[in-house]
């Protein structure tokens, strides 16, 4: 698969009525039976066979498949967007399709329409990981995107623990997307994967440098490497404008706090930085997450989610195992996916 998101801008972005004089549809029969015969050898339970043949009845190549955790959406997924190939394809978990978007809104200050345009320049094809929505800014962006990838006749792909009803469950903002959600269950095909098994649980994750880190509880997760017990001999990193205290950084390894990675006001895009220079993160100190503040526990999943989408080893000195989570006082949303990911380490 082709990361076709350019680093370089185009000068000139193409209407969706100049697109569709010169394109071809992505979409075509050929691309289902690809994609059924690519998964015949796959060992999948019959909820993931009954998905498979959904997908491949799917009229327009849009695709909204969504389930529990551990249910091999991302694989299913990735399996059919290769099923596109040759055309120019691009997966990207929703956090980095986010940070794309909003650091070429601050440098260009164009409609986001338009930013998301150059963005997906030459995209034939797109898969979008984790599709969810927490808040009115991630429901601004994403019915942008429903509007362009529909407007340019790109076929969209979407992975989600949510049906599409149940997209920005804040009772308060639920009906702003209403719309929205009536856009995806009329122009998708919505694919449930039925209950199963967790297949990180049974060691089927191809998240293979993630699953190789280790998760370990000792009365000495405060400890810390010998040359970083004092701050003097610490690292300031300066991750997208934010400084941020590092224990250790050198080569393709950094090691950090709870508190200065969780506790102070850091986001998902110092996270995506951090994941885009290192292949390996150790966070040591952290207390048990039943005693978690909400903010500092969010940041732990969004963390959690970062490191695992671009299989970055994560080691970690806890002060007690990580399901004690669901023992706080306010269990962030996303909270089970999480926890599937978690189990992938060692302990």
């Amino acid at each position: 698969m082709t990361d076709r998101a350019a680093d370089e801008l185009p000068e000139r972005v193409r209407g969706a009525d100049e697109l569709s004089e010169r394109v071809r549809p992505a979409f075509t029969p050929a691309v289902a039976a690809r994609f059924v015969a690519d998964t015949d050898d796959l060992d999948l339970d019959p909820a993931q066979r009954d998905a498979v043949q959904a997908i491949a009845a799917a009229s327009t190549g849009n695709v909204y498949l969504w389930g529990g955790v551990g249910r091999g959406k991302s694989m299913l997924a990735e399996r059919y967007l290769a099923a596109f190939l040759p055309e120019p394809v691009l997966r990207l978990h929703l956090n980095e399709l986010f940070r794309r978007l909003q650091a070429e809104l601050v440098r260009d200050w164009k409609a986001p329409a338009i930013v998301l345009r150059r963005l997906l320049h030459g995209v034939r094809v797109l898969l979008v990981d984790e599709f969810h929505v927490h808040d009115v800014a991630d429901a601004v962006y994403l019915d942008v995107l429903l509007n362009v990838t529909a407007d340019d006749g790109i076929p969209l792909i979407a992975t989600s623990n949510y049906a599409p009803a149940d997209l920005l469950p804040d009772p308060r903002l639920h009906d702003r997307f209403l719309p929205a959600i009536a856009r995806i269950e009329s122009s998708f095909a919505v694919v449930p994967i039925g209950d199963g098994p967790d297949h990180r649980a049974t060691g089927a994750d191809a998240h293979t440098r993630f699953a190789a880190g280790i998760w370990h509880v000792s009365p000495a997760a405060d400890a810390r490497p010998a040359d970083a017990r004092s701050a003097d001999t610490g690292v300031v990193l300066h991750a997208d404008g934010i400084p941020l205290p590092a224990l250790s950084a050198e080569g393709a390894q950094v090691t950090f706090d709870f508190a200065r990675l969780c506790e102070a006001p850091v986001g998902v895009r110092q996270y995506q930085w951090l994941a885009d220079r290192y292949t390996g993160l150790t966070l040591r100190s952290v207390p048990d997450l039943a005693t978690v503040r909400r903010e500092p526990l969010m940041r732990f999943t969004t963390l959690v989610d970062v490191l695992y989408d671009q299989d970055v080893r994560f080691v970690v000195h806890a002060h007690a195992p990580f399901d004690t989570l669901r023992q706080a006082a306010h269990v962030p949303l996303d909270a089970d996916r999480a926890l599937s990911r978690l189990r992938a380490l060692g302990g």
